[in-house]
């Protein structure tokens, strides 16, 4: 009987514990303000007379573009590179995961990490990248919080503003300004493949270090594209 009791008690710490870390994980999203995550930007020295003496960025000034700024075929040439599900799942995508442990199991290697583009989100706000399994489970109930907080297109946008295009810029505002010298607006479906394969790897991917990696990742991409009908035959080509 003591042994039993013994038991109980260890399994309701267990659960005890488990639920303290999972409303601590939900709550640190629960209060975020989607205004201050949209603000990142360049960091900017003002005087003490708040008066601004410098904006500091290596290349480019990081900026937000909004939504409403950026093509469909931009941001679904990121979705069908990234995260084919994305508007199907709640953060995590069960299939992804069941599909890179097979793709794993028989490579025997950890190529591929099933993350989505909500959670590459909650690692870039508040993780780091270290390949451990606590890092990717508290990735995972972050992204929960992130989806209950925000809608796809809100978190596709501060995805798009936040992650790492090479040569030292952040966001896709300012990626597309050092790599086409010109707004996301007008950018062209092959520039927008191009920039959706930077991503994966940006400094192997970078047109700035390799014209011939950067095309062929691109096409990589263009057929994504095109097998996930985003584009026509007659863009594809």
């Amino acid at each position: 009987m003591r042994k039993f009791i013994l038991a109980f008690l260890v399994v309701v710490l267990i659960v005890m514990l488990g639920v303290t870390y999972v409303l601590k994980q939900f709550q640190q999203t629960a209060d975020l303000s989607y205004s201050k995550l949209q603000s990142v930007q360049s960091t900017v020295v003002y005087d003490k007379n708040d008066r601004k003496i410098d904006e500091l960025y290596k290349t480019v000034p990081r900026q937000n573009v909004s939504s409403n700024e950026i093509p469909d075929y931009v941001k679904m040439a990121f979705v069908a590179t990234e995260d084919r599900r994305f508007y199907k799942h709640f953060g995590i995508d069960l299939q992804g995961i069941g599909r890179a442990l097979f793709k794993n199991i028989v490579t025997m290697s950890k190529a591929e990490g099933a993350s989505t583009i909500t959670q590459q989100l909650a690692r870039n706000l508040y993780l780091s990248s270290d390949k451990t399994i606590k890092r990717k489970v508290d990735e995972m109930f972050l992204s929960l919080g992130l989806e209950r907080q925000f809608t796809k297109d809100q978190i596709l946008e501060l995805y798009l503003n936040q992650i790492y295009f090479g040569s030292g810029v952040y966001g896709i505002g300012a990626a597309s300004q050092i790599y086409f010298n010109k707004p996301v607006s007008d950018l062209t479906v092959g520039e927008a493949a191009l920039l959706a394969g930077l991503p994966k790897a940006p400094s192997t991917y970078s047109p700035s270090n390799s014209t011939e990696k950067a095309t062929a990742r691109r096409n990589v991409v263009l057929k994504l594209m095109h097998d996930q009908n985003v584009i026509s035959d007659t863009q594809y080509q």
